[in-house]
């Protein structure tokens, strides 16, 4: 049984061999299609799940009229512009509400180095856990910024990648993008860097929210305003500050509940992922042409090899697994390369996900979508070297080893 299956292998092998470019050019569009049916499914599961967990543990954003999403995005991932300000007043009102735990004001409008200088209150950073039971945590050495003082705070993955430490000073930047000509003239000292969190906490340069308020160059109505609120719920609030601020009022907007909002911007995205899974598809149609046009090429030139094995004592059944071997290593090159595949493509899309939002994905997990997968591969690799094999199967002794004489 052994000796079969190693002479089995031996002579589907070979085949590989004789045709090893395309071969491996088969193998690689097998790869490329599976690792991109693989990156387009978790992808977007594992960066969906990631935005939903990376809420702060805030339940709800309070600020100027317009889009929740962009009310969002911009005062928990500081990825969009603020789409207005809003009264201090306001703030004050909402951190009274019943029902609302915890309220906390930002003000942007300003940056170093392109990250964002977000003012806040240090209350933020003592009392608010950003996940269920952790609070943040500031670095041996650093404390928090002092309300009255130009301190600041900076997210982990900007010390790191600005190489700021504790003692640093720098003059903060006008507007959200990073431009020379626009520095203010205060300049701030670094008192202390957060422990990092994979959250858009880690994005981010805090200072005292007076900071913001009153910067050179800002109108005078930044004083007594703010960005947006941080709001953290507790019961059934969330309903009846919906009603009251988007149902009844006309002067702000409540994005509750975040993760809801989150996931209709998601749903949002069907279309490209559809695009994607269709590219997967067209990929893999041609990868299976092409291992069919090799399985043939390759039985065209080994059909007095076949007749010969034949001659040898070989059955039907025997050459037609040789070819069927073939079909199924050049699937499980490809099926292996998929997974290789995928894992560049997740590596890029994690690391331009961190860079862009602070979000940090979670781990690699192996679960059934890859099997799933896998599998697909092996099957349609088998599928599309069944032709090949027939063709194997009825091969004419007398006549091929005739038309070699």
């Amino acid at each position: 049984m052994m000796k079969q299956f190693g002479n089995l292998f031996l002579l589907s092998t070979r085949g590989i061999k004789q045709f090893l470019f395309s071969s491996l050019i088969a193998s690689l569009s097998i790869a490329m299609a599976g690792g991109l049916f693989l990156s387009t499914w978790k992808i977007k599961e594992g960066t969906q799940k990631a935005f939903s967990l990376s809420s702060c543990g805030f339940d709800g954003v309070l600020g100027a009229r317009g889009s929740k999403l962009q009310l969002i995005l911009n005062a928990v991932f500081h990825m969009e512009a603020s789409p207005g300000n809003l009264d201090w007043e306001q703030y004050e009102l909402i951190k009274k509400t019943p029902g609302v735990k915890e309220a906390y004001p930002l003000a942007v409008g300003d940056n170093f180095k392109g990250y964002r200088l977000v003012g806040t209150e240090s209350s933020l950073f003592k009392e608010h856990e950003w996940k269920e039971g952790i609070k943040y945590e500031v670095q041996s050495g650093g404390r928090l910024f002092s309300k009255d003082k130009r301190e600041a705070l900076v997210g982990n993955f900007v010390a790191k990648k600005l190489g700021l430490k504790i003692g640093d000073r720098f003059h903060p930047y006008h507007g959200l993008t990073y431009r020379e000509e626009s520095k203010h003239k205060e300049i701030y000292v670094v008192v202390g860097i957060l422990e990092a969190t994979g959250t858009p906490a880690d994005k981010v340069i805090w200072i005292p929210i007076k900071g913001i308020q009153l910067m050179e160059g800002h109108d005078s109505e930044y004083a007594s305003s703010v960005s947006a609120v941080l709001v953290k719920l507790k019961g059934a609030a969330g309903f009846a500050l919906e009603m009251k601020y988007n149902k009844q009022g006309n002067q702000a907007t409540f994005a509750w509940p975040i993760a809801a909002t989150l996931a209709e911007f998601f749903d949002r995205l069907v279309w490209f992922e559809k695009v994607l899974e269709w590219i997967a598809y067209l990929v893999g149609c041609v990868a299976s042409l092409i291992v069919l046009a090799v399985l043939r090429n390759s039985m065209n030139e080994r059909k007095r090899e076949f007749a010969i094995l034949r001659c040898l004592g070989a059955n039907r059944s025997f050459v037609t697994q040789v070819v069927l071997g073939q079909s199924f290593i050049i699937s499980l090159v490809g099926a292996i390369g998929s997974l290789l595949v995928y894992f560049i493509i997740n590596g890029i899309a994690a690391h331009f996900i961190r860079e862009q939002t602070g979000v940090l994905l979670g781990p690699f997990a192996l679960d059934l979508a890859f099997f799933y997968v896998f599998g697909a591969i092996i099957f349609l690799g088998l599928v599309s070297g069944l032709p090949p094999a027939i063709l194997a199967y009825r091969v004419d002794i007398s006549q091929n080893l005739r038309q070699s004489a």
